[in-house]
């Protein structure tokens, strides 16, 4: 089975060294990136063959689709585009990563190098739980959530929808975090944080809009 990765930055380079260690070397990977230009890849890991819109060109039936982009609202204009493909996303764990009993990734899934992801966990459709990330027990992951690296989610913690919490983002036993909330790096949530709202600091707060305070005085 090819592998059509889709982007081909960093992020997208990791995603297909997890793939290729978790294929044990037999994955066949091609990239298609709209912002870097055709031809191989410094990490020797394939070749960009072109933009997204070429992807149809090249794709055949036994062909899968693998979401190399970490930020959640991108993530999701991709998925909607290349929905017409018609073609199964791939589901990508390092092979160092350890999974718990119980625990489930959804399709287009990414679990990288040393995340835990302990028992009981839900990790929705095309989530990204990034480098040595911690996922406790009965934490649940709605779709196209993306934890950066070393972000801690405690048990019974639930992230809704495009959420994305940044490096080492901590959520405490719990707490609900709404649907694409961003949590800035190093932020800790201590209680539950509305959705479509970005958060800082230890423990977090809403980060105002300019002009906000002004208006309210």
């Amino acid at each position: 089975m090819r592998h059509l990765v889709i982007g081909a930055a960093g992020h997208a380079q990791e995603v297909a060294w997890s793939l290729a260690l978790q294929s044990g070397g037999r994955a066949e990977m091609l990239f298609f990136d709209d912002a870097v230009p055709p031809g191989p890849l410094p990490s020797g890991l394939g070749t960009v063959v072109g933009p997204l819109d070429a992807i149809a060109a090249h794709a055949v039936v036994n062909d899968c689709l693998v979401l190399g982009v970490g930020l959640p609202r991108v993530k999701a204009a991709l998925v909607a585009r290349l929905a017409p493909l018609g073609l199964p996303w791939a589901t990508v764990v390092h092979p160092t990563a350890l999974i718990g009993p119980n625990s489930e990734i959804g399709p287009g899934g990414y679990v990288a190098a040393g995340a835990i992801v302990t028992v009981n966990a839900r990790i929705g459709r095309f989530a990204t739980v990034n480098m040595h990330c911690q996922v406790a027990h009965d934490a649940a992951l709605a779709d196209f959530v993306t934890l950066h690296p070393d972000a801690h989610l405690a048990g019974r913690v639930s992230i809704g929808e495009g959420a994305e919490l940044g490096t080492g983002a901590i959520v405490l036993p719990g707490v609900a975090i709404g649907p694409w909330a961003i949590l800035g790096a190093g932020c800790v949530a201590v209680q539950a944080l509305a959705g479509g709202a970005t958060y800082v600091g230890v423990p977090a707060r809403m980060l105002e809009r300019r002009g906000e305070r002004r208006a309210a005085g």
